[in-house]
């Protein structure tokens, strides 16, 4: 099982509250974990994984479009390479290729501390 140890966290989140970007709620789970951390970046194994700060993450969804591509989704990483990662409406986290097609998504489930395991079993499925 991976944890976070090789994550490099930012400072904890002290800005203003965030609950949702667009209309996804963000999960009260996700928020705590952004406040104390507010994202980073670092190698978690299979992958390099960068968690946008939160402060930045409208911007961010903005940017992808997500509201036309994937509506009721929202984008909170990258790997750096390609792969986005993110929080759907039901607060399940997913990842998507860059290209960002709703039939491409696979659901990570909604636990954000099991989000490096459950990426790091998405890509030795996709090595397989």
């Amino acid at each position: 099982m991976m944890d976070w140890d090789g994550f490099n966290f930012n400072e904890p989140y002290m800005g203003e509250k965030i609950d949702k970007i667009n209309d996804v709620i963000l999960p009260m789970q996700y928020i705590n974990f952004m406040k104390k951390h507010n994202g980073g970046e670092g190698d978690i194994g299979e992958t390099w994984l960068i968690l946008f700060p939160l402060e930045t993450l409208q911007e961010i969804n903005d940017d992808y479009c997500m509201d036309e591509f994937l509506p009721d989704h929202i984008v909170i990483g990258t790997n750096g390479n390609g792969e986005l990662y993110g929080i759907d409406k039901n607060g399940d986290y997913f990842n998507v290729p860059e290209i960002i097609e709703k039939e491409y998504i696979s659901l990570l489930g909604n636990d954000i501390e099991k989000l490096p395991d459950k990426i790091n079993e998405l890509w030795r499925q996709h090595s397989n």
